[in-house]
């Protein structure tokens, strides 16, 4: 399964735009995340028009995963006729901040469902089954990634971490990886949120680096130094 991007940097960098991934099945369009840009960036390429349905993703609330999604779900409902499925699990701690950030936005229930990734099981061509999986990234608030079982093998979507384990549970559990998009920081700084190139290089073996797409970039050297340990960094659309 492969991801269509609308954006690749960082919180600060803006340049890149916000990290967001999407992709069509069956006709409907599932989105991941929905920081600063990612509205303008689907209306500009008029992705909706073609779509029956829009499913929204969330792995955490930092702005930069969400900031445009007020926009997106009342653009979808009043312009488009759908409101939006805003997949997530029940059991997600961040879930209630979510509910409060739709309240503040003034979306009223009508524009939006809540789902639960279960009620997507065995319905689509491109993936069998998604689920969230609890990472760490910030002491402030709870952050997720995403797992989905398709033909091809596993495909693993970072959100934002900076813990390794994740990865390494993935790595070491003998199921087959079709592609892991990891948010990767590069030199000269690390960053305490994300995980670096560096380390990245420390615990994917040789022959799956083919399969790791550096994402949530936070500088040109970044694309360099992925490239340079044999990474692949995400394009955009």
């Amino acid at each position: 399964m492969d991801l269509n991007f609308l954006g690749r940097g960082a919180g600060f960098n803006p340049d890149e735009g916000s990290t967001s991934a999407y992709f069509v099945d069956n006709g409907e369009m599932f989105l991941i995340d929905c920081g600063e840009s990612i509205f303008h960036s689907i209306w500009h390429k008029k992705i909706m028009d073609s779509v029956s349905a829009l499913n929204v993703f969330i792995t955490h609330t930092h702005s930069d995963h969400v900031g445009s999604l007020g926009s997106l779900m009342l653009y979808s409902f009043a312009a488009k006729k759908m409101p939006v499925n805003l997949i997530i699990d029940r059991n997600v701690g961040y879930l209630s901040s979510l509910k409060s950030l739709i309240k503040i936005f003034g979306l009223t229930k009508k524009m939006f469902n809540f789902a639960d990734t279960s009620d997507f099981d065995g319905k689509y061509s491109l993936f069998s089954k998604v689920r969230y999986i609890k990472v760490t990234h910030s002491k402030e608030l709870e952050a997720c990634s995403l797992l989905f079982e398709t033909d091809r093998g596993l495909v693993f979507y970072s959100g934002d971490l900076n813990d390794t384990a994740p990865v390494m549970e993935l790595i070491n559990s003998g199921r087959r990886i079709d592609k892991m998009y990891i948010d990767s920081n590069g030199l000269p700084e690390p960053n305490p949120h994300h995980l670096t190139v560096q380390q990245l290089n420390d615990i994917v073996p040789p022959d799956l680096k083919s399969r790791v797409y550096c994402m949530h970039i936070n500088n040109a050297q970044c694309i360099d130094e992925a490239q340079a340990c044999g990474f692949n960094v995400v394009t955009v659309d």
